[in-house]
């Protein structure tokens, strides 16, 4: 993968913050103006794909459309250099996916924060008519107080779906490890497909591992489709049968039996003891 120029119009990069298939991130600074920015800049290799501009001038529009503490915020698209990119919000921190490598005992002490953020993020991209459709621990960057920005906007949609929205992409899309049911199976979706994933993030930020695990993607899908989703409290016994309960509700596999509001969802984050009394999560 090639490197970028140093300069990009008036951005100038200054080091890498994360990479992807047909996108950088970077840390820049803009001429003129005191704050540093972060760049998503297409790769060198990706730079000509129709697609990929597509989606970029998408996540543009959802996120200035959006206007929440929680959320990333997009300044603007351009193109300097044959290279299309976003300039964004810097937020310096670490996704929750990294955090969780030290163990869900490392942010015990800010997981109900975290989660009522997230889910309240999430309750605002439904409010005006969104779907995230991608949600997973990547895409929620985390500080040490467990404050959080929700990022990657690219496949969000208005029900009932991104074929309506963007022409000629009908495959489904999503991470498997979050997927609810009616996604694998390329029916329409609406908020409770991310209440599916969120449940799916949750767990995770409660165990250190998603609710469904296989070998192979296939394997993963099917759980997804048929098994049972598992307690959090027999990976976690610190975990409280109230948030059990509510994780029950969120990973249901008919959309019909999920909440129907994140913002309800947030709310009873806020009301409910996450672990038991005395009860610490288990260091990995």
């Amino acid at each position: 993968m090639s490197r970028p120029p140093e300069h990009l119009g008036p951005l100038r990069l200054i080091r890498q913050l994360g990479v992807g298939r047909r996108c950088q991130i970077w840390e820049a600074a803009e001429a003129g103006k005191p704050d540093r920015v972060a760049v998503k800049l297409a790769t060198r290799e990706a730079a000509g794909d129709a697609d990929l501009k597509k989606l970029l001038r998408h996540e543009r529009a959802v996120a200035q459309s959006l206007n929440h503490p929680a959320i990333i915020r997009v300044d603007r698209y351009a193109t300097a250099d044959g290279l299309p990119h976003l300039v964004m919000e810097l937020f310096r921190e670490p996704n929750l996916k990294r955090r969780l490598t030290a163990g869900p005992a490392s942010l015990a002490s800010i997981a109900q924060p975290i989660a009522v953020a997230a889910a309240e993020a999430i309750a605002h991209m439904h409010d005006r008519g969104w779907v995230h459709r991608d949600l997973k621990p990547e895409n929620l960057l985390v500080d040490d107080a467990g404050g959080v920005k929700l990022i990657d906007l690219a496949l969000a949609a208005r029900p009932p779906g991104l074929s309506r929205l963007l022409p000629g992409s009908v495959k489904v899309q999503g991470s498997p490890s979050y997927m609810p049911p009616e996604q694998i199976r390329g029916k329409r979706v609406d908020q409770r497909a991310d209440a599916y994933a969120f449940g799916c993030m949750l767990h995770e930020l409660l165990t250190g591992s998603p609710p469904f695990t296989a070998s192979t993607q296939q394997e993963l899908l099917t759980r997804h489709l048929h098994a049972q989703p598992p307690i959090a409290s027999a990976t976690n016994e610190a975990v409280s049968p109230k948030l059990d309960a509510l994780l029950r509700e969120l990973l249901a596999k008919r959309p019909d039996d999920r909440p129907d509001s994140l913002g309800d969802v947030a709310l009873a984050l806020r009301r409910t003891a996450f672990f038991k009394p005395g009860g610490v999560p288990p260091a990995r």
